[in-house]
């Protein structure tokens, strides 16, 4: 899966230093995108890194904080109030 997010935007938003992490965040960030993703239940979302609506792309930076952070729980529930309106419920 493609990150929905780039490092850059990550190590901004995160408040990172992106100097020494690149490649972590490069990685956390494709980890980040594919955690939401699952979450969402929308493996198909057609969603680019240009056209990833504002909230998700929100959402992602936010785990991906939590995970370079080491947090034990990566989906907060600010993190899921946000993708809440998203998520499809049908789908087990």
């Amino acid at each position: 899966m493609t990150a929905l997010v780039t490092s850059e935007q990550v190590a901004d938003r995160a408040r990172i230093d992106p100097a020494h992490t690149s490649a972590d965040l490069e990685y956390i960030a494709d980890e980040a995108t594919d955690i939401v993703i699952g979450y969402l239940k929308k493996p198909d979302h057609g969603w680019t890194i240009e056209t990833v609506p504002p909230r998700i792309r929100t959402a992602i930076i936010m785990v991906a904080k939590a995970l370079y952070d080491d947090e034990e729980t990566v989906l907060s529930d600010a993190v899921k109030s946000l993708l809440h309106r998203d998520r499809d419920p049908a789908l087990a």
